[in-house]
């Protein structure tokens, strides 16, 4: 009765927990937006190589990071993110209020704009290392301490992650409405002084969270052991009477303290040698062959396919992404009424972190996960359909019929560049709008478009939830790090594909090839379900399965 109490109690820290880190991630995800643009008023280039560079640093050493995570104490883990990144964001908020106060004057220090452009490059540099801690934190809490914090039950596990989901849903409808309204009544330059502040303040908050945490669960101060060598450590062991589990073995006292004090001198000692032998910095140098290591350990998971399902999901531009509010913008809406359909689209997320723990229960995670991709699947071909409707600017001769001339990229940046100056005051433009806009007969392809995002969002977070906890049950303790930086690794890499084809495809004439490619790429990750459900089970729906042995509880 005392474990289920201890096991409460941390839940709700690891809550509040949660609910500082997706404040603390929105806020910066917002602001820092505003703040390149502030640097660079002009164009997106600075905001793009950001993105480019910082998704090349993931898919390289994301993997890295997740081994990193695997051969650490989970203490140590808690620690060092927690310093590292938001030291790293104060760093990063400092040297923004200096570029935006004194730019003018850093730019004549050096010839060519160097020291400018030195300046930029920390900034790149310094948010990047923050992403990485920050990726560190969320896949030792997220896919690590939350295991063991509920003991791997699975009712319990997936309460906690639909529950966490939530909470960072709300943080991404508060955190920005709330630093917009500071940056508008403030200035960036005394934002960025205020994101700086706060986040020094929630290192202690978060640290002391953690470590809270951590003393309430004692399954996060044991060493993590592979499954497998249980036994080789049982078969080591010298005058013991009865083979136990080894998890009874570390809990329970026996009679004889002299020989359970040289059962855990034997345990460390062999847990010693079985440790690698290399440093964070050599697997650093290595990471190509950290990489291709954890490739070789995700794709032996049955599921992988279910990985690359997730990872799918990422190549799509229909969600409420930078390009896809622009081009929303170019039909003719107005930044007040994105920005409420940004929030409904939250909301829909919501609705399906409610439903998935009722629905995973009834049904079991895979179909749970099939249901779901097929809802948003659905649900997206509105999306495919809207392209054809009226008011649609989509023309598949586009190239064509301007193969003489050059293609104006600048529509769509002039979109994306006003909508995130402009929201943070949630007033409608009374400038003209541009000729793509006022070109706008009809709202039917924009309503379909948008209606068809938001309708996605149940299915998405299900689905998401869905893979998430198919990974928390089946990876092995010693390698859920290792696991997830290639999944994270796998995910950059599609969002990585999406930014390349929108720069091959920037203007909204030529939107509608975006949504198709988007909607195959969502299908594919159904395609890529299915085959996990089918090698586990044998059978992808119940009227399928061979009628020989039929038991509708095993469906579930």
């Amino acid at each position: 009765m005392a474990s289920k109490g201890i096991k409460g109690k941390a839940k709700w820290l690891v809550y509040l927990n949660h609910f500082i880190i997706g404040w603390d991630d929105n806020i910066w995800w917002f602001a820092l937006g505003l703040f390149l643009i502030e640097i660079t008023p002009q164009n997106l280039q600075f905001t793009a190589s950001y993105g480019l560079v910082g998704g090349i640093v993931v898919l390289l050493f994301g993997t890295v990071v997740g081994d990193w995570v695997d051969r650490t104490s989970r203490l140590t883990v808690a620690r060092t993110t927690v310093l590292v990144q938001n030291s790293a964001l104060i760093v990063c908020c400092i040297i923004v209020y200096v570029v935006i106060e004194y730019k003018t004057d850093i730019a004549e220090v050096l010839p060519n704009e160097g020291l400018l452009r030195m300046c930029y490059a920390l900034i790149i540099i310094i948010a990047i290392l923050s992403n990485l801690t920050n990726m560190a934190r969320k896949t030792a809490i997220e896919r690590d301490w939350i295991v063991e914090i509920c003991d791997k039950d699975p009712d319990m596990l997936a309460s906690l992650s639909a529950t966490m989901r939530r909470i960072s849903l709300l943080t991404m409808v508060i955190a920005p409405i709330v630093t917009g309204q500071l940056l508008s009544r403030t200035s960036h330059s005394t934002g960025a002084l205020v994101v700086a502040g706060w986040n020094f303040i929630t290192i202690f908050v978060e640290y002391a969270l953690l470590w809270k945490i951590y003393q309430e669960v004692p399954q996060l101060s044991r060493e993590k052991i592979r499954e497998e060598r249980h036994m080789m450590f049982i078969e080591h062991m010298q005058g013991v009477d009865v083979i136990m589990e080894f998890n009874d073995l570390e809990e329970k006292d026996t009679k004889v303290p002299n020989q359970n004090a040289d059962k855990d001198v034997i345990k460390e000692s062999k847990l010693e040698d079985d440790k690698p032998k290399y440093t964070f910095w050599t697997s650093l140098c290595a990471s190509y062959f950290t990489l291709r290591r954890g490739w070789k350990i995700f794709k032996n998971y049955e599921v992988a396919f279910a990985g690359l399902a997730l990872a799918s999901l990422y190549l799509t531009v229909l969600g409420f992404h930078s390009i896809t509010i622009g081009y929303a913008y170019s039909q003719g809406l107005s930044e007040d009424l994105i920005g409420g359909l940004v929030a409904a689209a939250a909301c829909s997320g919501i609705i399906g972190t409610f439903l998935y723990p009722k629905i995973r229960h009834q049904i079991g995670l895979q179909r749970t996960g099939l249901y779901a991709l097929a809802a948003e699947v659905s649900s997206l071909t509105l999306c495919v359909i809207s392209i054809f409707c009226p008011g649609s600017p989509f023309d598949p001769l586009y190239f064509s019929r301007n193969s003489n001339a050059e293609i104006d990229s600048e529509n769509l940046i002039e979109y994306t560049t006003s909508f995130s100056n402009n929201i943070t005051t949630f007033n409608v433009t009374t400038e003209p709008m541009t000729d793509s806009a006022s070109a706008v007969t009809s709202y039917v392809s924009i309503s379909l478009l948008l209606t068809g995002i938001i309708g996605a969002r149940i299915g998405l977070w299900l689905a998401d939830l869905t893979i998430t906890q198919l990974f928390l049950e089946s990876v092995d303790v010693t390698e859920r790090g290792i696991v997830a930086g290639v999944q994270n690794a796998l995910n950059e890499l599609m969002d990585m594909l999406k930014y390349a084809i929108v720069i091959l495809l920037p203007v909204p004439e030529v939107f509608g090839y975006l949504v198709i490619i988007s909607y195959c790429f969502i299908c594919l990750g159904w395609i890529l379900f299915a085959v996990y459900v089918k090698k586990v089970r044998g059978y992808v729906f119940p009227c399928f399965k061979p009628k020989a042995n039929y038991d509708l509880k095993s469906d579930i």
